[in-house]
């Protein structure tokens, strides 16, 4: 079993990985929208770019996974203190292009490190916990999102490179930080099966096919849709015009907004750990739908309230599909980096289309049933609403088969 020393480093890494990353994101993106006059679609292209340099690499990471096991968890602390260096080549941008081109690098690097170390998190821990401790990696993962954000918006007025200065920095303890992991991975202390009780700390493989695993993978995919919004560049653009805030607002708005969410994301594991898998990612999606929608809202205290309620459904989202890959099928690894890279498709396209209708409509509303709704979140959120009933129906197929 991960000893209690590696579940913390891990907890910690997670944590400080994402801050190093999410604290040049909005600087980044208000550097692309107002310095380099980019349009909206062009800072959608920010996450796209990422996103898709990302899926493909999770996809191979996760392969490699299967092959090289625990030693694949060296990669990931090469890659951090990589994109620590990769990073700086922002403040050498003088083109959208330019901007689009680091941020690719940082999503190859991404796709390495954090499948890894996922995989590595995921094989390490008991079945009857694996929910619960995805939850608490993900939750310091949401807290480091906050804290980025919060960092950011106390030195939004600094010179850019002061920000990018700290991501460095950041990124590389994430690096000595995996690498301490993987030297006590390496020692043997973890990963041994304890044979008491007939009890084995690593956990038998899974029963379904890869083939049954697209509905999983649909519902990842229509649900980083919808989120690469709300969790990419794009939502300090919108906070920022949208409700006429200040920048320092609009990073405070999304840094607080998901510190709410992670009490609900860790209650979702629970159910999920519980009362099972399909059954907690049910009432998941429910509440995306439902947070998706009001967050169209032109009142800002009730679209700050639609934000809440998708940042908790994406922590649940996260954990729970996690467990169900590296539970339920047979190939964990090669399912985790399918999962991952479903993720990273949906918000490749999301990203984009979603910077296209918010170049289109703007800040346009229509009025139904009496709610004055914003027209392009409407209108992405039906294609998320769309995605997620076609997804159920596979679910409830998947379900019986894994039973």
């Amino acid at each position: 079993m991960f000893n209690s020393v590696l579940l913390a480093l891990t907890f910690v890494l997670s944590f400080v990985g994402t801050m190093a990353f999410r604290i040049s994101m909005p600087a980044i993106a208000f550097f692309t929208r107002k310095v380099l006059e980019a349009s909206a679609l062009s800072v959608g292209l920010l996450t796209s770019s990422f996103f898709t340099a990302r899926a493909t690499f999770s996809i191979i990471t996760g392969s490699l996974a299967d092959k090289f096991g625990r030693k694949i968890i060296y990669g990931a602390s090469l890659c951090f203190i990589l994109n620590g260096l990769v990073v700086q080549l922002y403040a050498l941008a003088e083109s959208v292009p330019a901007v689009l081109g680091v941020r690719f690098l940082q999503g190859i690097l991404n796709g390495v490190s954090w499948v890894s170390v996922q995989f590595v998190l995921g094989k390490s821990v008991n079945e009857s916990i694996r929910g619960r401790v995805y939850a608490i990696y993900f939750a310091l993962g949401t807290l480091g999102i906050a804290t980025g954000n919060i960092l950011y918006s106390i030195l939004s007025n600094y010179p850019m490179v002061y920000i990018l200065n700290i991501s460095s920095v950041l990124f590389a303890i994430a690096s000595i930080l995996t690498l301490v992991i993987g030297l006590l991975l390496k020692g043997g202390t973890p990963l041994s099966i304890k044979k008491a009780k007939k009890t084995a700390t690593m956990s038998k493989p899974g029963k379904l096919g890869l083939i049954k695993a697209v509905p999983l993978m649909v519902v990842v995919l229509g649900t980083t849709f919808f989120s690469s919004m709300v969790r990419g560049d794009l939502i300090y653009i919108y906070i920022n015009e949208a409700f006429n805030v200040t920048k320092a607002t609009a990073a405070e708005v999304v840094a607080f907004s998901s510190l709410i969410a992670l009490v609900g994301g860790y209650i979702l594991s629970w159910v999920s750990d519980s009362f099972g898998d399909f059954f907690a990612l049910k009432i998941t999606l429910t509440i995306a739908v439902i947070g998706s929608i009001i967050m169209g809202a032109n009142v800002f205290t009730v679209a700050i309230m639609g934000l809440v309620l998708f940042y908790i459904a994406n922590s649940g989202i996260l954990p729970i599909s996690r467990r169900i890959a590296v539970t339920h099928y047979k190939l964990g690894g090669t399912t985790l980096g399918l999962i991952n890279a479903s993720g990273n498709i949906g918000a490749v396209l999301g990203a984009s289309v979603i910077g296209y209708l918010y170049d289109i409509f703007n800040r346009s509303s229509v009025i139904i049933l009496g709610a004055k709704l914003t027209i392009f979140v409407l209108l992405s959120s039906s294609t998320l609403i769309a995605s997620l009933i076609i997804s159920l129906l596979l679910l409830k197929q998947s379900q019986k088969r894994s039973l």
